[in-house]
């Protein structure tokens, strides 16, 4: 049996206010086809030498850091110290800047460093070796100060 067998299907609010007809149509204004084809014609060419001038930008600065390309998802897992260190980095920098650099383009800055540095990563056979090069590389860097 039915519960609301005997109640109307109306809302307890009342009728949609929306459904009725209280806004009226706005006349829109059309522009002759040949206008919007040189209104799209100059967006065009304003795109274009914009492009040119990033791809000249691009060619002239030639970074190898942070390149867009291929993405692959990974799982990482920091100390908790060094996490709450990125973690505030990130804060800070979206205070100061307005907006915060995502935390997997740090880590992708930091690898891309590493691998620019003048070190045979392969070489290196244990975490004990990989300790002594980074401490290697923090005295030659301490020394250059």
């Amino acid at each position: 049996m039915p519960v609301n067998k005997g109640k109307s299907s109306r809302s307890a609010l009342g009728g949609n206010p929306l459904a009725q007809s209280i806004f009226s149509k706005t006349e829109v204004e059309t522009q002759p086809l040949a206008e919007v084809e040189n209104i799209q014609d100059s967006i065009n060419k304003n795109q274009e030498s914009t492009s040119n001038n990033k791809d000249s930008i691009n060619k002239n600065q030639e970074s190898i850091f942070l390149n867009k390309s291929e993405r692959e998802a990974v799982n990482l897992r920091l100390p908790l110290e060094l996490n709450d260190w990125l973690n505030d980095l990130l804060k800070k920098g979206k205070r100061q800047h307005g907006a915060k650099i995502p935390k997997e383009v740090w880590v992708q800055a930091a690898l891309e460093l590493f691998r620019a540095m003048p070190v045979m990563w392969s070489e290196i056979d244990s975490e004990e070796s990989l300790r002594e090069t980074l401490n290697n590389i923090e005295s030659r860097i301490k020394n250059l100060e």
